[in-house]
């Protein structure tokens, strides 16, 4: 009996003896994961379960954004393509991105006939630099993607008033900032269109999706985008039951108490095909793959939708781990936090740093079981990325080549507690005292 409770111990030990601190599905319910599971079954057997989800999605989307279009595809990805697309723009016209940014973006701008321009960084916030925006304005310049990075609100002010002295056509991406605001108000809701992710690591999620928001009519971009969302097809029966299938289980495997196993079992259903990559390979090659452009399906709105009522929650969590992070780290001299000024209103989902010892702490986080966040390790995504592919020539961006060799990011999420957070700030704490 003894041996019998010794092994039922060690087993449970193992399975869930550490707390593990990532990045993923961490606004999932237990209970949305066995919903999207329930969800996955009844899809691929054919029975028609949340019918209204995307109805009843961009309702709770409507009690917190006022806009004039809104609509819900497979990733923020296409929907920023789709916006492109039906904007028509002359082939060749120049669209001015971030130089600190994941492929995706720029591939989008690729993909819709259009020229991704890179503008360096401000290095207190690193979103788009105003001035140098103003530097890649030509006479082929149509639009600007202004890059929430991280969740911090770029310098708003300044680069609307570019935007407005040339006509350009102004897209928020706020891919990962659900929730922040600039002087009070929403980002999302200073431009003529915004973007939101759900891929699995952002605010909210459905494994994959992506909102698009449109505010204005410039450019005829309500009339053209509800034009062309007609086109855009439903997902496949077989496709939409394998998303809410990794939904579902991951939301069970992710969470803290047992990844420490359940991050073997996710492995093998990456290694084995069964889940799906975020970003597929022909797309780091500046092409498009299979299920690019996609509607959102009516079960991943229906999941959005009970964390969407619990913004609130989530933002005040952030709020109050940003805070004490900032506390706690702005003294130690080897660490560089970023610029938190009184006109923004915060919901992060990684808190940025910049250290002089990366690969080190890598491998000291790794030992502890808490991963740090590597957004952006190089202007575009990281130094395994063909820029040229991306149009993007070394040197373009000094600012954001000197920080991506330097950043890392800490998880700072709705399931994250003080505990956790005290054991980050001591393993950086004493790496700062070894190097110094």
């Amino acid at each position: 009996m003894r041996k019998l409770k010794k092994i039922f111990k060690s087993l449970f030990d193992f399975i869930c003896g550490k707390r593990e601190i990532t990045f993923y599905f961490q606004t999932v319910r237990f209970s949305d994961a066995l919903l999207a599971l329930w969800y996955s079954f009844a899809e691929l057997i054919g029975l028609p379960l949340a019918k209204n989800g995307r109805e009843e999605f961009l309702r709770e989307v409507n009690k917190t954004f006022d806009f004039q279009g809104a609509y819900l595809f497979g990733s923020a990805r296409s929907g920023l393509y789709s916006l492109l697309k039906a904007l028509a723009f002359e082939d060749g016209a120049e669209v001015i991105v971030t130089g600190f940014t994941c492929d995706v973006v720029p591939n989008a701008v690729i993909q819709a006939g259009c020229r991704p321009v890179y503008a360096d960084i401000d290095q207190e916030t690193f979103c788009m630099s105003s001035l140098s925006a103003a530097q890649c304005i030509t006479e082929k310049t149509r639009a600007i993607i202004i890059q929430h990075t991280f969740g911090i609100p770029a310098d708003i002010d300044a680069l609307m008033k570019l935007a407005d002295e040339h006509s350009l056509y102004v897209i928020e991406d706020c891919a990962v900032s659900l929730g922040s605001r600039y002087k009070g108000q929403l980002t999302g809701t200073f431009g003529d269109a915004a973007i939101f992710s759900f891929e699995l690591s952002k605010t909210i999620t459905s494994c994959r999706g992506g909102l698009l928001l449109i505010n204005t009519n410039k450019c005829q971009g309500k009339t053209r985008c509800e034009k062309f969302y007609q086109s855009v097809p439903e997902q496949s029966r077989r496709y939409a039951g394998n998303i809410l299938f990794q939904f579902g289980l991951s939301g069970l495997l992710y969470r803290p108490i047992i990844y420490n196993v359940g991050k073997y079992v996710a492995a093998i259903m990456f290694k084995t095909g069964i889940f799906k990559i975020s970003t597929p390979y022909p797309e780091k090659e500046a092409k498009i793959a299979d299920n690019y452009l996609i509607k959102l399906s009516n079960q991943q709105a229906a999941l959005l939708s009970r964390q969407w009522k619990r913004l609130k929650q989530i933002k005040k969590r952030s709020q109050d781990a940003c805070n004490y992070f900032y506390g706690n780290l702005k003294n130690i001299p080897s660490i560089i936090s970023f610029l938190v000024r009184k006109d923004m209103s915060l919901n992060l989902i990684r808190y940025p740093l910049i250290v002089k010892n990366r690969e080190d702490l890598l491998e000291v986080f790794r030992k502890h079981n808490v991963e740090l966040g590597l957004w952006f390790t190089a202007p575009i995504s990281s130094p395994r990325t063909n820029h040229k592919v991306f149009g993007y020539v070394s040197g373009t961006c000094p600012e954001a080549e000197k920080v991506s060799a330097k950043i890392c990011n800490l998880p700072i999420h709705y399931k994250i507690k003080i505990s956790d957070m005290d054991r980050i700030i001591s393993m950086l704490s004493e790496n700062a005292r070894r190097t110094d």
